[in-house]
């Protein structure tokens, strides 16, 4: 954002820090936040301490530096008001709450929680930190609410290294889809309205993940690998005490499941054309956004045995060399497959929410080694993720009931914009040929500066 459009924005965004100056403490606690705030947003070569208080007059940088790393206030306090902020706005009962880990590049060995592992974000093994994150979407508009910092078992072994990183005593090992269970939790403890989760296979191949959430009474759509098990017929299972003891050996103690398991993708493949639904899921940069679906109901493996009846879902692309993704979801059968379509469809927005936050909120721009400097640059990211997300909702409120007029295949509808941020449900439309379906394709990335304007008008 040039200084045009921050001087601009600036009264707004001053009443909107005004409700969280309580959580700072000290006074001028408060005007470091409202600096760093504006220097995240200003953007910049790099947004670190240095530079925002270089370019915000914020006086002597080891003051700013002292507020983001070892400040006393409370991120945790922060976020959650920040996410009060954010459903107040965008309330609604058939929200999606997303989750996802995202990576942090980082050099050396001695900040917290890096070492050599698997980032999305990469697309490789590198050396990085990863965060868990989850996002409130609704037909209003979404935004990151909460965050989760993965420490790595080696990292939780070794007391020294801990120390010197500042991590709290009593943190111990939690794998990604713990913590993002653990978040799901929170957000229902705090009465965040949403009724699913959605997630990608890291979570929907997680059998402890997807119980919990069962459990938590939420419905999900998650995505699972290609040669995810299953079941397609109820198997019969067999308790130990009532399995034969062997000739030779020990007596059986696990429960013995009878039927063969299948992957996923030999179950949708068997499945007849007839099987394929088309549904629009928004609007593309080259007219509507179309998948074929399939669905089957499948037995997945959870502890020994076979958990509940699942909806196995397939969406299938339009294009010469169709690309097929599988989910899982625990939808009642009532739920048509075009309102699992939509929600699988807003996984998108925490990707788009990870992209704006790097680029328009300096998520990753960090320069700090220790776990208090990471949660409190992270919130104060987050915070200014959240104002430009209700700069939009605001804006947008007055232009809803145009965008509510038009349908996805309204020649009219505006380019570019999924049909779920207007509000609008997946049509299901009859199956056409694939020549008919070419330009059916995900929108286009856009640059730093149109998402910027997309967001505050």
């Amino acid at each position: 954002m040039d200084e045009q459009e921050l001087l601009r924005l600036k009264p707004e965004l001053d009443r909107f820090l005004d409700q969280f100056t309580p959580l700072f403490g000290r006074s001028e606690n408060d005007g470091h936040a409202r600096r760093f705030v504006q220097g995240l947003l200003r953007g910049g070569d790099r947004r670190n301490s240095e530079n925002i208080a270089e370019a915000t007059n914020g006086g002597p940088v080891r003051s700013l530096q002292a507020f983001v790393a070892p400040g006393v206030w409370s991120d945790r306090a922060l976020l959650s008001d920040v996410r009060q902020a954010v459903v107040d706005a965008l309330t609604d009962p058939d929200a999606v709450l997303n989750v996802d880990e995202t990576g942090f590049p980082k050099k050396g060995t001695k900040s917290v929680g890096v070492q050599r592992q698997y980032s999305g974000t990469l697309g490789r093994v590198d050396n990085c930190q990863i965060g868990v994150f989850a996002n409130y979407a609704s037909s209003r508009g979404h935004a990151v609410v909460d965050r989760r910092w993965y420490l790595p078992e080696e990292w939780v072994e070794d007391g020294p290294r801990c120390q010197d990183a500042g991590v709290p005593e009593g943190v111990v090992f939690r794998t990604q889809p713990e913590l993002a269970r653990e978040m799901i939790a929170d957000a229902i403890a705090a009465g965040v309205p949403f009724r699913w989760v959605g997630g990608d296979s890291v979570y929907g191949d997680n059998p402890t993940f997807v119980q919990g959430v069962r459990r938590l009474g939420k419905w999900y759509v998650l995505d699972i690998a290609c040669d995810t098990q299953v079941w397609t017929r109820q198997p019969e299972v067999i308790p130990a005490d009532q399995r034969p003891k062997p000739p030779r050996g020990r007596r059986p103690t696990k429960p013995r499941v009878e039927g063969a398991r299948r992957r996923v993708d030999e179950v949708i493949a068997d499945l007849p054309a007839t099987a394929w639904r088309r549904v629009v899921v928004g609007d593309g940069t080259k007219g509507p956004r179309v998948y074929e679906y399939a669905e089957a109901t499948v037995w997945f493996r959870e502890d020994e045995r076979p958990g509940p009846p699942e909806r196995l879902l397939a969406r299938r692309s339009l294009s010469q060399e169709p690309e097929v993704t599988y989910h899982r979801s625990n939808a009642p059968a009532d739920v048509g497959r075009e309102k699992l379509a939509e929600v699988r469809g807003r996984r998108w927005t925490i990707e788009e929410d990870f992209q704006i936050g790097k680029g328009e909120c300096g998520l990753d721009e960090y320069e700090t080694r220790g776990w208090v400097g990471w949660h409190h640059h992270t919130a104060l990211s987050m915070l200014a993720l959240a104002f430009l997300v209700l700069q939009k909702h605001r804006l947008g409120e007055k232009r809803a009931p145009d965008d509510r007029s038009r349908s996805a295949g309204s020649p009219h509808a505006p380019v570019g914009r999924s049909g779920m941020e207007r509000g609008g449900d997946p049509e299901v439309v009859p199956l056409a040929t694939r020549e008919e379906s070419a330009g059916g394709r995900q929108p286009s990335k856009t640059t730093r500066r149109s998402r910027l304007t997309s967001l505050v008008g």
